[in-house]
């Protein structure tokens, strides 16, 4: 099959435009099934290895022209203002471009902030692509400050993990239930689009644009778009990314704390890593004013915040813990089960709404949060960091605010959406 290509051109101002390229089949025009991958980079100023990747790829497309090329690519840049700063430090201007794409800064105009205008400006290209798409996989290209192997983060939907499993690097799961407006999140949410994040490895890492590029070939074809088999690459891209995942390959883990940065003068203390162990509430894993941070919860030091500048609201550093391939398993069987959803659903303080959103008793949802609440693939829309307890305490406490639950009855009526003392959580989109 002969394939079509457009090609973008240089923009004449100093911002660079939008799209990096694109490539698609003759079948495209038609009415035939069409499966689109959108590839995003640049979503922070000072990331460009992805940007690189996408031309690389795009380049090679339109050099060859594979006739097994059955489907669309689109490669779109992210924040093109604070990409055309050219700096080293510059994540954004005014606000980080990952956390806007809520309902609530949607809404706001695009003369808000720089940032506002980026996220009008992307969501409406998006928004364009996937009108002409029958399926939509959106791929959002990063790399980080700390030294760290890449990983792929994704929403914790069956689909998505499914499609994930043919990139051979580590899994991260519930980004989305501790930072709010992610792209990948308004993707999945909006637009049905099965969508993931690559962390590719360091900024300045040259060996971030290879990974990118690898991830970018074995999307395609774990799409179905273009096989591997079909053309010539120097270096197997699965190979590329078993061999930067390391020791870390096959790996799964749960996000479990994520610690917000409130002042510039917060810094990660030496021997702080990406992998490393900690101690709830006693290993000393950065300072800010003068006072020691720890973690509320053990395991994992995830992407500690390297940068030398440093905002309130930012990342300072994630608690992860290692997930069995066990659970996994069970867990995507079990999702299935329709009376298990119905019996969650009328349980002692819980109340469902008509949207599909659960309003369960905050203290019964710090107790089912990960064994139940996960594991039947429920996402926290809105929860606070109340902990339920450890060891035999869980237990206890679990047994408490159940009995409570029960002997309380029902709220007539049903509680206000706004009650905080009601969490609020919801199936995850693509498994509904």
């Amino acid at each position: 099959m002969s394939s079509a290509v457009r090609s973008t051109t240089p923009h004449t101002t100093d911002e660079p435009e939008r799209e990096i390229g694109r490539y698609e089949s003759v079948n495209t025009h038609t009415h035939a099934p069409t499966t689109t991958l959108v590839i995003i980079a640049g979503l922070h100023g000072n990331e460009p290895a992805g940007i690189t990747a996408a031309q690389r790829v795009i380049e090679k497309l339109n050099h060859e022209h594979p006739s097994a090329f059955n489907g669309r690519v689109i490669a779109l840049r992210g924040n093109t203002a604070a990409l055309a700063l050219q700096s080293a430090e510059m994540r954004y201007i005014t606000h980080d471009l990952n956390r806007l794409f809520t309902d609530e800064q949607i809404a706001q105009p695009a003369s808000t902030s720089p940032e506002h205008e980026q996220m009008q400006e992307l969501l409406a290209s998006l928004r364009a692509i996937r009108a002409q798409s029958d399926r939509i996989v959106l791929i959002d290209l990063h790399t980080t400050s700390s030294d760290m192997p890449p990983v792929v983060v994704l929403e914790d939907s069956i689909p998505t993990r499914k499609l994930a499993r043919n990139l051979p690097l580590p899994i991260y799961l519930g980004f989305e239930e501790e930072l709010t407006g992610l792209l990948m999140d308004r993707a999945t949410n909006e637009l049905g689009a099965i969508s993931m994040v690559i962390e590719g490895g360091q900024h300045q890492d040259p060996h971030a644009i290879d990974v990118h590029a690898a991830v970018i070939w074995t999307m395609l074809d774990a799409t179905g778009i273009l096989p591997l088999s079909a053309l010539h690459h120097p270096s197997d891209p699965t190979r590329t990314l078993r061999t930067a995942a390391g020791v870390e390959l096959g790996k799964i883990y749960d996000i479990r704390y994520r610690h917000p940065i409130t002042d510039p003068s917060f810094e990660i203390q030496d021997g702080i890593a990406t992998g490393k162990k900690i101690k709830r509430d006693v290993t000393i894993i950065a300072t800010e004013n003068q006072r020691a941070i720890t973690s509320p919860v053990r395991g994992r030091v995830f992407m500690p915040n390297m940068q030398r500048l440093k905002r309130p609201g930012d990342d300072g550093f994630f608690i992860v813990r290692r997930v069995g391939e066990g659970w996994l398993g069970l867990s995507a069987r079990i999702r299935r089960q329709g009376w298990l959803h119905a019996l969650i659903a009328h349980m002692p303080g819980v109340y469902p709404q008509p949207d599909h959103t659960l309003l369960v008793d905050a203290d019964l949802a710090a107790v089912l949060r990960r064994q139940i609440l996960h594991l039947l693939g429920y996402r926290l829309i809105r929860h606070d960091n109340r902990s339920s307890g450890h060891g035999i305490m869980r237990i206890v406490n679990g047994i408490r605010v159940f009995t409570r639950a029960f002997l309380r009855g029902p709220i007539k009526g049903g509680p206000d959406i706004d009650d905080p003392r009601f969490w609020i959580v919801r199936r995850h989109t693509l498994d509904r």
